[in-house]
């Protein structure tokens, strides 16, 4: 179990033998490549413009490390990496400078792509300054206003990812504005739904066990006290693993918030396709491109 970043970048043993698949590959991500073969990543398959990949791989000194194969366009860079996504030649798969959309088009194509019959999800993960270990939060960046069933798929694709970094115990709290149940407010009925589905044993099947509480507002999710002081009689509060957003919109502002105003640091991975698949954005600097890509690895050799 990891409860800092830092435990990740100097761990050199991580990522040994593991091996990533770079689709329409940058400068930015061939140094974070650089930065996980220092680590031990095994082998990386570059896909994308061979003449501007190649200077940029001797640049870094892995020129000798990965294998670039051409593509025309960045359309068909994502449908090559993809393909070697298939072939089993990556335990994940990373977006370089490619439009998300068009990335996601071969990832999703139905005969072509990467597709498992599970819904893909979004799991943002946290290193929050003050907090002693990381924090999860799904989903905050792919689904965008879930029913009940698809967060239990969100909450199941979660638990495995996590589990797989090695937790033998998640707490997940099922956020909302408050902890009462309201037939007028969709995300406090879900969130019992989701206690409800845990109590009867939906998720007894995954590799780690879980306690599930909410519906559950942000200020106990932090705090015991303030669970106390609001009379909620609460397992985890101040103890949580895992945040459950209601919609997207809710998500995206507790991540955003939580990086831009209290400075946490924060990877992202999509779950739910053949491998875990980095989604970062374009701007995001190497560092966090690595991290993401690191955990990406390490989740996908946990569950295998």
């Amino acid at each position: 179990m990891f409860k800092r970043f830092i435990e990740i970048m100097n761990s050199s043993g991580c990522l040994a033998g593991s091996k990533v698949v770079l689709a329409a590959a940058d400068a930015e991500s061939i140094e974070a490549i650089r930065l996980a073969m220092k680590r031990g990543l095994g082998r990386a398959i570059l896909t994308g413009d061979s003449e501007l990949i190649l200077p940029a791989v001797k640049e870094a000194g892995i020129s000798d490390k990965v294998e670039i194969i051409h593509a025309e366009t960045l359309s068909s860079a994502a449908a090559i990496a993809v393909q070697c996504v298939r072939e089993g030649k990556g335990d994940a798969l990373m977006k370089g400078l490619i439009n998300t959309s068009d990335f996601l088009k071969a990832v999703l194509d139905r005969e072509n792509g990467l597709r498992t019959g599970r819904l893909l999800t979004h799991l943002a993960i946290m290193e929050i300054p003050g907090e002693n270990h990381l924090s999860f939060c799904t989903d905050s960046g792919f689904n965008v206003a879930p029913n009940l069933d698809q967060k239990k798929q969100i909450l199941r694709n979660a638990l495995e990812a996590i589990s797989a970094l090695g937790y033998d115990h998640v707490n997940a709290a099922c956020i909302a504005a408050n902890e009462k149940v309201d037939p007028h407010v969709q995300s406090t009925v879900d969130a019992a739904g989701l206690v409800k589905a845990w109590e009867n044993g939906e998720f007894n099947d995954l590799p780690c066990t879980c306690t599930v509480e909410g519906p559950m507002a942000i200020d106990v999710v932090a705090s015991q006290k303030y669970a106390e002081h609001k009379g909620i009689k609460s397992k985890i509060a101040g103890k949580v693993d895992l945040t459950l957003v209601p919609n997207i919109e809710c998500g995206n502002v507790h991540c955003k918030t939580l990086v831009h105003y209290c400075h946490a640091q924060m990877a992202g991975l999509v779950l739910g396709a053949m491998v875990p698949i980095v989604l970062v954005s374009r701007s995001d600097p190497p560092e966090s491109k690595f991290l993401s890509m690191a955990l990406a690895c390490i989740i996908s050799g946990g569950m295998k």
